[in-house]
């Protein structure tokens, strides 16, 4: 029999959780505070979508813009550069290459090209949907004085125009 004044074995209470104990991180990580700067200010939108979201252009007039892009990709690829891992599908599923529906594409794409041309909008149209260059008007730092008013003015009739051409054009082949 033991005595009172031996040691007993003592009993180790594990908490009923095993593991290594869980990280308390933030909520989602934002990128830097440089990234988070240029997200505030618009510099990593597309010029396209920021003229959509200052309400510049209409719903129909920025899908107009999209589709135009998506029909110059279809016929001469993206216009950017890109890293491509041939092997790699996207996860789009491959399917026979269909010839008369390519052609119909890109009989779409020379259409809207030639309309635009008629209006004198497709320089400016192809530089913003296509190779999204920004223009001064986009540059909240560049934006001061009477004449620079005047010229973001221009600038967005211009492109409302051009939009506006392309949308009547589709209107009108798909009826």
């Amino acid at each position: 029999m033991p005595s009172v004044n031996e040691p007993h074995a003592v009993i180790l209470r594990f908490p009923r959780r095993r593991g290594r104990p869980r990280i308390i991180r933030a909520e989602k990580d934002r990128g830097t505070p440089e990234l988070i700067q240029k997200k505030c200010m618009g510099e990593t939108s597309e010029v396209l979508d920021l003229c959509f979201e200052r309400r510049l252009i209409t719903p129909e007039q920025h899908w107009c813009g999209i589709h135009l892009r998506w029909l110059y990709t279809l016929r001469y690829g993206i216009p950017t550069i890109r890293a491509i891992d041939p092997t790699h599908m996207g996860g789009l599923e491959t399917k026979a290459n269909d010839q008369q529906w390519r052609i119909q594409r890109e009989k779409e794409y020379s259409d809207a090209i030639t309309c635009l041309n008629k209006t004198g909008h497709a320089s400016l149209l192809m530089s913003i949907c296509i190779y999204n260059e920004r223009p001064p008007l986009m540059n909240r730092s560049k934006l001061t004085g009477a004449r620079q008013s005047r010229r973001s003015l221009a600038f967005i009739h211009a492109l409302t125009l051009g939009l506006d051409a392309l949308h009547e054009h589709w209107k009108a082949t798909q009826d």
